[in-house]
């Protein structure tokens, strides 16, 4: 069953998808996008949570962390393409009980209007734990 509209999502964001200014739209492109649930795991835990099973290999550091609503995801969707409606389904693993995907295939013209609508969490100093 799919998330509901009012859960948000988040992704990790890796040195491969962001040059320290931009969004790579490569981020969304393409079927099964892997996000996961805040409503399962808290954005603080996240932070690990990616960094030991997403940043590989070594030189793919973990940069940002971004977040969205699903039902803004979906708006987005359907302003960009009415035939097109996103869902985001539960896949949970055992490294992350809060993991969900996109299943529906995203066009770089749609992942160019969603990064704009992004919150990007940037970590917290190590020296503030």
């Amino acid at each position: 069953m799919p998330l509901a509209r009012t859960e948000d999502i988040v992704r990790a964001v890796c040195t491969d998808k962001w040059d320290g200014e931009r969004l790579s739209p490569s981020l969304f492109v393409g079927e099964n996008i892997s996000v996961s649930r805040l409503a399962l795991i808290p954005l603080a835990d996240h932070w690990d949570l990616f960094r030991q099973y997403v940043q590989q290999p070594p030189e793919r550091r973990l940069e940002l962390i971004a977040e969205i609503n699903v039902g803004r995801l979906q708006d987005i969707g359907r302003a960009q393409n009415p035939a097109v409606a996103l869902t985001v389904e539960p896949k949970p693993e055992d490294w992350n009980p809060a993991h969900a995907e996109i299943p529906q295939k995203i066009t770089r013209g749609l992942a160019n209007k969603i990064l704009p609508e992004l919150i990007l969490h940037h970590p917290a100093p190590s020296n503030q734990r």
